[in-house]
């Protein structure tokens, strides 16, 4: 029965238009090349500039010996990391957000506006105002657990015999709302509310370590993998529920499954650099419009789209205002909300 789902994957896209042509083929390679590139320049530029210039002889130097210290030091020890962490980031937020988009059939699905986030978010408050010196990997597996939590939540929330899309969607956008009073009623209660917390909540990398990559890389990297082998069956769940249950699709097996990656992924993010919003709402989009409707080339177009806006978002936040810098979540807010009010009115 799976086998005639996976040769039933056409490549129509969930939350995006079913009569939007396959794109795939040579254009889907041309975009995922042109993103690699424009993602290595942008991670140049990362380690270029900040609060602190350095030219690109300097940050060559800084990447390849030891003979500029300064160099050496800044760049592999506080901008290497934080842009490496910021595109593992990146990617985790936008396949999460093509699953959830996948899941619910709706295009204006997110891990942030369907709560996903803030309960990784209050996995993670919980943790610091438990033990503020907690070591990474321990933040990190609190975010996943809630993560987790939050999609099985979501899942039950919206379980009435059956799960459907419209449920699931509007559960998501309630619990976001009660989970984002818990988060800010957590930290207030902690005396560095102030300084451990505007970041957290805005989102940003400020302060970004390897031990973060090491700590997020297995639940980055498996949930990846796991999206994935999933991709098949999300194209037949675009064909709605009743073709898939004949091709063999246990749909709400499938939902939950889901669920619990995308939560996986979020909560990775989140242990990396707190709350970022709409990175999961954006990137699936534009993955859509570079490769087509085919989760098979959906996800990982959809790391890659996430990976670079995080990492630029994270650029303009440290040189608009530098020596000083901005919270990076306020950039992807300010790309992400025009964007779904542009859906709303043109998909609503």
């Amino acid at each position: 029965m799976m086998a005639r789902a996976d040769r039933a994957a056409t490549g129509t896209a969930a939350g995006s238009d079913p009569g939007r042509p396959h794109v795939g083929g040579r254009r889907a390679w041309l975009c995922c090349l042109a993103g690699v590139v424009l993602l290595g320049l942008v991670g140049f530029l990362n380690l270029s500039f900040g609060a602190v210039s350095l030219s690109p002889a300097e940050v060559w130097a800084g990447l390849t010996s030891e003979s500029d210290l300064f160099a050496r030091n800044v760049v592999w020890q506080i901008r290497y990391p934080r842009v490496v962490d910021g595109a593992l980031a990146g990617a985790a937020l936008g396949v999460a957000g093509a699953l959830l988009q996948g899941v619910t059939r709706n295009p204006l699905a997110d891990p942030t506006i369907l709560g996903v986030t803030a309960a990784a978010g209050v996995a993670s408050a919980i943790a610091l105002l438990v033990d503020p010196s907690a070591p990474q990997w321990a933040l990190t597996l609190y975010c996943a657990t809630g993560g987790v939590a939050g999609g099985l939540i979501l899942f039950v929330i919206a379980w009435r015999g059956s799960v459907s899309p419209v449920r699931l969607a509007l559960s998501g956008v309630a619990l976001s709302a009660f989970l984002g009073a818990v988060i800010v009623g957590i930290l207030s209660s902690s005396r560095t509310f102030v300084q451990t917390s505007l970041g957290f909540l805005a989102g940003g990398m400020y302060g970004s370590e390897w031990q973060d990559l090491w700590a997020a890389l297995p639940y980055v990297g498996g949930g990846i993998l796991l999206a994935l082998g999933l991709a098949g069956r999300l194209n037949v769940l675009a064909l709605g529920d009743d073709i898939a249950v004949g091709l063999g699709v246990m749909t709400d097996r499938t939902r939950l499954l889901i669920l619990t990656v995308a939560g996986v992924l979020t909560g990775a993010a989140v242990a990396i650099g707190g709350l970022v919003s709409f990175v999961g709402l954006v990137c699936p989009h534009i993955a859509r419009v570079a490769v087509g409707n085919d989760y098979r080339l959906v996800i990982p177009a959809s790391a890659l789209m996430g990976a670079l806006l995080v990492t630029g978002a994270d650029l303009f936040a440290r040189v608009v205002i530098s020596p000083s810098e901005i919270p990076m979540g306020i950039v992807t807010a300010g790309i992400g909300a025009p964007f779904l009010l542009y859906l709303v009115k043109v998909r609503g």
